[in-house]
Formats: C-alpha cells, sequence, structure tokens
C-alpha cells in the first residue's frame, strides 16, 4: 500500500506517550526513561539545517508545542539563513561553552525527576568539540530528561567521537557527498549492520537519488534504513519481514 509522507502530529492528554509517526526517531516524549541521540552526517549545502528546522518547527514532524524547551549551540547559526526561524523561536548559543550545558543540566536536575522538564538540545556544526561535559550529555542524556540529543558534523573520518558513534540511537548521513573517502569511511562504519559496506554503499545511492535526499537508519533491533522520513528501503541483519508499523520497499539488493 502507498504510505503517507507525513501525518499530523497529536499530542495526547492521558499522560502517555506523545505520538509522532513510527518512521521518525522514537524520542519517547512522556515516557520515563526514553529519549533518541541524533547523529546527522551531512556536508555544507546538503539540506541539514532544513532537516533539523523542519524536525522542530513543522507541526507534521515533531512541531513547536512537542518539547517543554529547546536548545540550540551552533557556531554556525548566525551564518545560515535556513536557520534563522529556529533562532527566532527558541534559546541559541553561537559559542559553545561548558557552561552552557552545565547550567542546562542543573536546571534540568533542580526539578523533581516526575516534574522534569521533557528538552531536546541540538549541538549544530560541532567538529572537533568534544570534552568531559559533552561526553556527560551523549552518555546520560536520558537521565536528564533530554528527549531528544542532536549532534550535527560535516565530516566523518576523526571528526565523530567513538562516544558518539557508540550512543547513536539513530544515524542521518546526508546527499551529495562529495568526498568518496568519506563516504567509504561510513559505509565501513555502519556496513555490518546492513550486510557489509558494499550493500550500506547500495541502500545509500537508493535512499539519496535526488539532492537533498537523505539516508536514516535506525539503530533499532533490527536496524532498519529509510529513504528520508518516507519509506524503508533495507532491514539490517537476517530479519525479513518489515518492523511493526512500517511498509517496506521490495529490495532485491538487502542481501550480498
Amino acid at each position: 500500500m502507498d504510505y503517507p509522507q507525513v501525518v499530523p502530529i497529536k499530542a495526547e492528554d492521558n499522560g502517555q506517550a506523545k505520538f509522532h509517526h513510527p518512521n521518525l526517531p522514537d524520542v519517547g516524549v512522556g515516557v520515563k526513561g526514553e529519549g533518541e541521540c541524533l547523529l546527522m552526517i551531512s556536508p555544507r549545502q546538503t539540506g541539514k539545517s532544513t532537516i533539523i528546522s523542519n524536525l522542530f518547527l513543522n507541526d507534521n514532524f515533531y512541531g513547536q508545542e512537542f518539547y517543554d524547551d529547546v536548545i540550540v549551540i551552533s557556531p554556525t547559526i548566525n551564518l545560515d539563513r535556513s536557520s534563522r526561524f529556529m533562532k527566532q523561536r527558541y534559546q541559541t548559543f553561537d559559542q559553545y561553552s561548558p557552561d552552557i550545558i552545565d547550567n542546562l543540566l542543573a536546571k534540568q536536575m533542580s526539578f523533581e525527576e516526575d516534574e522534569r522538564p521533557e528538552i531536546a538540545v541540538v549541538l549544530d556544526d560541532m567538529v572537533g568539540i568534544m570534552d568531559k561535559t559533552i561526553a556527560n550529555l551523549v552518555t546520560r542524556s536520558r537521565h536528564y530528561n533530554i528527549k531528544l540529543l542532536i549532534i550535527s558534523v560535516q565530516k566523518f573520518r576523526g571528526a565523530v567521537d567513538p562516544i558518539i558513534r557508540a550512543n547513536a540511537t539513530s544515524v542521518i548521513v546526508g546527499s551529495p557527498f562529495p568526498n568518496q573517502r568519506e563516504l567509504n569511511a561510513i559505509a565501513e562504519e555502519y556496513g555490518d549492520i546492513f550486510n557489509g559496506p558494499k550493500n550500506w554503499m547500495k541502500l545509500y545511492k537508493k535512499a539519496t537519488p535526488k539532492r537533498y535526499d537523505f539516508a536514516f537508519m535506525k539503530m533499532s533491533n533490527p536496524p532498519v534504513m529509510f529513504k528520508n522520513f518516507e519509506k524503508v528501503i533495507g532491514v539490517g541483519g537476517e530479519q525479513s519481514e518489515r518492523p511493526e508499523g512500517m511498509d517496506i520497499e521490495k529490495n532485491e539488493e538487502n542481501t550480498e
């Protein structure tokens, strides 16, 4: 059957998880102990800021009222016209400082657990910035009720700390990707969970036929790759059935 590109986001009033489309990162708003760490690997001029803006400002994704607060740290936010609406709507910082994170976490912990705000944090264009404060944020974000932590980088090799790679629960790889060596490194990193680097590359090309398309991987069990947030194009491991609630395209290249 045809799969809709987007569906309305509906907030529930019964204290349960807020609804969002199952193709999006499983942020678990309304559910204790849940949350996502989304790693975005997307070179310049591949629509990264547009994706982030849609996640938070478009009601067909999470929308402006989904989180109690959104904090954006981006050294390039003042240079990126695509981010202007994020800057108008949310608290933003154009320079990173450990104090920003420390103050944020202290504020979160000042609330009783049942009253702690459900927030999202965006660390945009943070290449080469990895200290103990960010490591603590990445490994314990759910503890602070950070429901969505986004870390975006333009390069992968030597730029994405192993702590981030180990804790990313979903990954976006943008396009077009001008550096084939970078793309090969990503294929090597994630290929094993999609039946090998060669097959991962086939899936990536299938996910990105047009400029600004992207491959979205859920590191679930089994792992799943999407074309944008729209269609499942590959399931990792030996899983042959589609994950519950998802339609999968017929993919003759999903096995080596």
